[in-house]
């Protein structure tokens, strides 16, 4: 098993992929809006993907799937909610409803793992999240993202909570460039962090923003940081769940690294499973290569993480074409029954 979740090219599988995960073995894979057309087809797409897998454990198949502009199924009729507009509706019953469709919706393509809540505190700053965040308090967050969180587990989807340890103070999109941020752990864990301490013992896993905090590591950015993922989650807060990173094609990481030398990075920082989202087959041959050079200590750790992680994959139902239809007419209606709030600036986040 290669621990990194890889972004796959298109529809179907391209004979370089077919052959690269064969051979490489990703322990899981991210789908985006370039690999949804058509329900049945994505389906199909997700079962190869199991089936590439050797093993007992099903390999984790991933989405950003939070709704309002981070929904990669509106191509297929499934539009969501975000979290602003359910937070602002103020109703735990649709915030519970939003998840039992998204859950529904991802059981069906074969998706057993959201990269979802976000726990980010909601700002003003053209950092990528407005509207992705359930509220500017903490309280707010830790309510609302709870019920989201709980629902949606219930229904048998993996979560990740996002973004570690807070990123919503950054000014800056961190798909372009590395935001900077100053405070120390205290600092964070006075506010920022507090959603994600308060439901840590909930979430199966986590994502590492990318940030530059000078005052907890002053060369490196946190996804790749030990001081961030090591000394602060694992070691002072106790977290034993898959630390994924954010994708590391972003700008604020591309700028500086390339994937292999991020992954390694990130492995030795105490991170499980980077994302290598876009151009994956280019990348995973020197990402593996990094991977084998780690000290058997790195490599054990995350490994019994990872596998432990998979465990708790649900098998995906299938869902008739008449089912379907029904569900995406009933989706609609309750989409349609939650006001949006409108967004300004936009973000790449939303495009892929």
């Amino acid at each position: 098993m290669l621990p990194v979740i890889a972004g796959v090219e298109g529809l179907v599988l391209t004979e370089r992929e077919l052959e690269l995960f064969t051979r490489l073995q990703p322990a899981g894979y991210i789908l985006f809006t370039r690999n949804i057309a058509d329900y049945e087809l994505t389906r199909e797409l997700t079962d190869e993907l199991r089936r590439l897998t050797t093993g007992p454990d099903e390999p984790i198949i991933a989405i950003d799937q939070e709704g309002g502009r981070v929904v990669r199924t509106a191509e297929i009729g499934v539009q969501l909610p975000s979290a602003a507009a359910l937070a602002q509706r103020g109703s735990s019953h649709h915030i519970r409803q939003a998840a039992y469709y998204n859950a529904a919706c991802l059981h069906t393509l074969g998706v057993n793992t959201n990269f979802a809540p976000v726990l980010d505190l909601a700002s003003p700053h053209a950092n990528a999240l407005p509207s992705r965040c359930w509220g500017h308090g903490t309280q707010e967050v830790i309510s609302h993202a709870g019920v989201w969180n709980r629902a949606t587990g219930g229904r048998g989807i993996l979560t990740c909570g996002k973004h570690f340890p807070g990123m919503g103070a950054a000014e800056c999109d961190p798909h372009h460039d590395l935001p900077v941020l100053h405070g120390s752990r205290d600092d964070f864990l006075r506010e920022a962090s507090m959603p994600f301490t308060a439901l840590m013992p909930e979430l199966p896993s986590l994502m590492i923003a990318h940030l530059l905090i000078p005052e907890i590591d002053a060369q490196l950015p946190t996804s790749l940081s030990p001081a961030l993922v090591q000394d602060f989650l694992r070691t002072q807060l106790g977290y034993e769940g898959v630390v994924f990173t954010d994708d590391l094609c972003m700008g604020a990481i591309a700028n500086r690294y390339t994937p292999a030398e991020s992954a390694a990075l990130a492995w030795r920082a105490g991170c499980d499973l980077p994302l290598v989202c876009h151009g994956a087959v280019d990348q995973l041959e020197a990402v593996a290569s990094a991977y084998e050079n780690l000290p058997a200590a790195i490599k054990d750790a995350v490994e019994q993480r990872v596998e432990r992680f998979r465990l708790h994959i649900s098998t995906p139902r299938p869902m008739a074409f008449i089912e379907w239809n029904d569900y995406l007419k009933n989706v609609a209606d309750f989409t349609a029954s939650v006001d949006e709030v409108k967004v300004a600036p936009g973000s790449p986040v939303q495009n892929y």
